[in-house]
């Protein structure tokens, strides 16, 4: 049976195109990469560094030094992860000020030498300088060897008259890498990659690469680790692939047109039409973000990343992801819900299913004024989910912004499950917030989760783990551990401040409670059975009259007591198993174990 290839591309966002000659797709998801990311390169060998060291300008005579090379990523981040080796050579060409055309110059590991010292023509003059390693010359006749394009390195300088030059070099052409899935690439034997744009000559004097229209094909060997890497021109192109298989089969498809930059790098993962579907990169997930806000992203759309499941969309996390602080300025609140009657009303409707994976090291940066719900998600309906999420290292620093706020969501009516926080900080928060780390106000259900080694750096009235407000929610199975709230200038509770008309049931804490009651600081008709506190804490679990009925409402733990942290985690599943499968049939409930350095962990499934 014939099957045909399918490409979506991340970074340009172009949409699907069909091919009708077969059953077999494709899918290529490109991204710019804004982090570290450290490769050999395909032409030049980058060795350990030099030091540099100041060289004083003697007359008219001036000095060229640093032997610095940033990474591919965005150059304005300033980078460096190579130093040139000694023996390293260039040609320099300046104008203004100083006059050099091909002039050839080596690395001795501290400067740059030539047969004759750099002089100023020109003092009232800037000197501006283009220093291409390796030599790069006016009739330079190839930019490729065996097909594939070589890396050159550029340095741009100005220099007035007194100062030395200094070189720090960027990569001129931009690099692609295309990630194939374990299960396509164990069906390959070759993959061949055809640009429409080729090199042919560089202009010196400003680094404007010219190219043709036509490229030669370069064609790679199957490798086990997937990963299939070249450069390829700054400049909008695109790439034609042909995968040969082992089969002896072919399968052709195009990269459409796309904008490469100089010194970026691009990686684009492919995979079959039967695997997956859903969010495998930071670029995905900014993407994202914006579509599920009725916003256009390119040509993205939200059927890349989910599936209809009965009457919802579910929408799916790949991979852990981790944020930069600028990929973090791209991420939009999800949904927009205020308070007031004539603000948006804009609720999470659908399900992400985070699949146990992190998002890691977002910052929440951008201020949501007014009468708002603030979060990740603003908020959650009734009919909306978000479970199987870590967010890990998330910092929160907005000193201007609604008091309604949290890490995870604003305001939940439906569900959070199998969600985590886990060492992250509140840094400035405006001092009379009422943020609630997990999710600020709760009337719909939490339910498995963890919250640990949060850190409120900031004043505010009271801290809380899991939500501020509990109103006619329900917070089941959970666990807030290790956090610390001691900025919070009143007294409140670690799993809430507030419950009314609620449940809280088969939790537990640890850690130091400092101003803060184990469960909650006030509660109405709300119902609290087998919680858990360590055994030495002198505050009452509960800060108003609460009158613990049955025996098994509100318990201590310790060496002393009957339930000790070695037993903690079987008692929490006793519930589970017993009271939990009972009380809610409908709820999936993980189970606990017993942990390192904590007395009981969650399982996920």
């Amino acid at each position: 049976m014939k099957r045909f290839l399918k490409i979506r591309a991340k970074v340009k966002f172009f949409g699907e195109k069909g091919n009708e000659k077969g059953d077999l797709r494709l899918y290529n998801k490109m991204k710019i990469m804004n982090r570290h990311i450290f490769q050999k390169l395909l032409f030049l060998l980058l060795a350990i560094g030099c030091t540099n060291e100041f060289v004083s300008t003697r007359y008219n005579t001036l000095i060229v030094q640093g032997g610095e090379v940033s990474n591919f990523g965005s150059p304005s981040r300033n980078e460096f992860i190579e130093t040139l080796p000694a023996g390293s050579q260039l040609t320099f060409y300046s104008q203004g000020g100083i006059y050099a055309d091909e002039l050839l110059l080596s690395y001795n590991g501290n400067t740059w030498e030539g047969e004759s010292p750099l002089k100023w023509e020109d003092t009232q003059q800037a000197a501006d300088g283009m220093s291409f390693c390796p030599p790069l010359y006016r009739n330079h006749s190839s930019f490729y060897q065996d097909g594939i394009l070589c890396d050159q390195l550029y340095a741009r300088t100005t220099t007035q008259y007194g100062e030395n030059i200094h070189l720090s070099f960027q990569h001129l052409f931009a690099r692609v890498i295309f990630d194939v899935s374990d299960k396509l690439n164990r069906q390959i034997s070759q993959i061949e990659f055809t640009p429409s744009l080729s090199v042919v000559s560089v202009i010196p004097e400003s680094g404007e690469v010219i190219c043709q229209e036509t490229a030669n094909s370069l064609l790679l060997e199957r490798n086990d680790q997937g990963e299939y890497a070249f450069l390829v021109p700054p400049a909008n192109l695109s790439i034609d692939i042909r995968i040969h298989t082992t089969t002896g089969q072919c399968y052709d498809r195009k990269l459409e047109t796309y904008s490469f930059s100089s010194g970026h790098e691009y990686t684009c993962p492919i995979k079959l039409a039967d695997e997956e579907i859903g969010i495998s990169t930071v670029e995905d997930f900014i993407a994202f973000t914006h579509l599920i806000n009725g916003e256009a992203y390119g040509e993205r759309s939200l059927e890349e990343f989910g599936e209809k499941t009965g009457e919802n969309m579910t929408y799916y996390l790949l991979n852990d992801l981790t944020f930069t602080e600028e990929e973090s300025a791209q991420v939009q609140m999800i949904g927009k819900y205020g308070t007031t009657t004539s603000s948006v009303k804009r609720l999470f409707d659908d399900v992400f299913d985070g699949k146990g994976h992190s998002l890691i090291n977002l910052q929440f940066n951008a201020p949501v004024g007014g009468y708002y719900y603030a979060g990740l998600f603003s908020g959650i309906s009734t009919t909306g989910a978000v479970k199987n999420l870590i967010l890990g290292q998330a910092v929160y620093n907005k000193e201007n912004d609604t008091k309604n706020a949290a890490f995870l969501a604003g305001i939940n009516r439906g569900e959070i499950n199998n969600c985590m926080l886990q060492n992250c900080t509140v840094e400035i928060i405006r001092d009379d917030s009422d943020f609630g780390n997990l999710a600020n106000w709760n009337e719909g259900i939490i339910i498995n989760c963890h919250v640990d080694n949060v850190r409120l750096k900031n004043e505010i009235p009271q801290g809380n783990a899991l939500t501020r407000y509990n109103q006619g929610g329900k917070i089941i199975n959970c666990a807030v551990t290790n956090c610390n709230f001691s900025k919070a200038k009143n007294r409140s509770g670690l799993i809430c401040s507030i419950t009314k008309n609620g449940e809280i049931l088969n939790c537990y804490l640890k850690g130091n409670t400092s101003k803060n009651h184990a469960i909650c600081l006030q509660t109405e008709n709300t119902n609290i059975r087998c919680c858990y506190y360590p055994y030495g804490d002198t505050r009452e679990p509960v800060g108003n009259n609460y009158v613990s009925a049955p025996s098994d409402s509100i318990m201590q733990y310790g060496s002393q007591q009957s339930i000790t942290e070695n037993n903690l985690y079987q008692i929490l599943n006793q519930w589970v198993r017993d009271s939990g499968a009972r009380l809610y049939p409908e709820s999936s409930f993980l189970l606990w174990e017993k942990g390192e350095t904590l007395p009981a962990i969650l399982v996920s499934p």
